[in-house]
């Protein structure tokens, strides 16, 4: 009768023991798993987090640039945002670029994956070429469609060919359709991501839904509203998500082919920083605009987020 009460207590001490050694175990495998992450958040922190901290900071203050001193103005740079008719004129194109961008790559995208989805020949062929746009330069890009948009280039050529002369122009130095051109130039740099996502969304639908759609009589039209568009709803909201992220902070095509112009006719929210921040040595001012263009982004991605949320209900 002695024993027992000395083995029970041998046993309720090899509990914690048990206990401390699995707690030990898991805070070893995560201490691996944070080693490997560590280089990644360094990197994150050093050159994405920093950056926009020290952004946000700026924003508060008047800097060349090259002064040691900066001085403090609060508020001042956003009073003057608010009040700038450029900045106003930059975010209306902006919009109207991200309109743009964001529909031909939904609508263009929905109509070549579907064509993607079927068992055409040459199908991989056709992904590369729409995904090869995305992967090159984009500097290179630009130099193609300035070559197309260019008043004796090619889009003008086959129009004349086709006896449409009448619409020929010179698509870069019309104010009317310069940003709208160059928004599609854009657009079709971008939008094999687009292909390749939704292409992946709709090989992931049953295809039993189809099949007794079919059974029903329906046609490819009705299985493409009521089958295709319903399950592609998350695919959808990234696609949209990624395009309008992508349009608000489009730069370098736009850089390289009008630089803003004709005019500020291609005027949009990233190079009116660019042009106050680094040409115009306003540090401060450009601070202000990457910020409101920054919370553009995000209350847009949102709103996006809300709107898709508020369709499941």
């Amino acid at each position: 009768m002695a024993v027992q009460p000395y083995s029970q207590g041998i046993e309720g001490a090899a509990i914690p023991s048990r206990r401390f050694g699995l707690r030990r175990h898991v805070l070893q495998r995560y201490l691996v798993a944070y080693l490997f992450i560590l280089p990644v958040l360094l990197l994150y922190g050093v050159f994405v987090l920093r950056p926009t901290l020290q952004t946000f900071w700026l924003a508060f203050y008047a800097w060349n640039g090259v002064s040691v001193d900066r001085e403090w103005v609060g508020l001042a740079n956003f009073q003057r945002l608010v009040g700038d008719p450029i900045f106003w004129q930059a975010l209306q194109h902006s919009l109207v670029w991200t309109a743009v961008v964001v529909t031909f790559n939904l609508g263009v995208g929905l109509a070549a994956a579907a064509l993607l989805a079927g068992n055409i020949r040459g199908r991989l062929l056709f992904q590369l070429g729409y995904f090869l746009p995305v992967v090159q330069a984009s500097i290179v890009t630009a130099m193609i469609w300035r070559w197309i948009y260019a008043p004796t280039g090619v889009l003008n050529s086959a129009l004349e060919t086709l006896g449409l002369g009448v619409l020929a122009r010179g698509w870069l130095g019309d104010f009317a359709v310069v940003l709208p051109a160059l928004a599609v130039a854009s657009s079709w740099m971008t939008f094999g991501l687009s292909v390749v996502i939704l292409l992946a969304g709709m090989q992931g639908i049953d295809p039993t839904l189809y099949d007794a759609a079919r059974v029903d009589g329906a046609g490819a039209g009705r299985m493409f509203l009521d089958i295709t568009i319903p399950s592609l709803r998350n695919t959808i909201t990234i696609v949209i998500l990624l395009a309008l992220v992508d349009a608000f902070k489009v730069f370098d095509i736009i850089w390289a082919t009008t630089e803003g112009g004709p005019i500020r006719a291609t005027e949009v929210l990233s190079t009116y920083l660019f042009k106050e921040g680094f040409q115009q040595n306003q540090y401060g001012y450009g601070s202000a605009i990457a910020v409101a263009l920054a919370l553009i982004i995000l209350v847009s991605s949102i709103l996006n987020l809300a709107i898709r949320e508020r369709g499941d209900d």
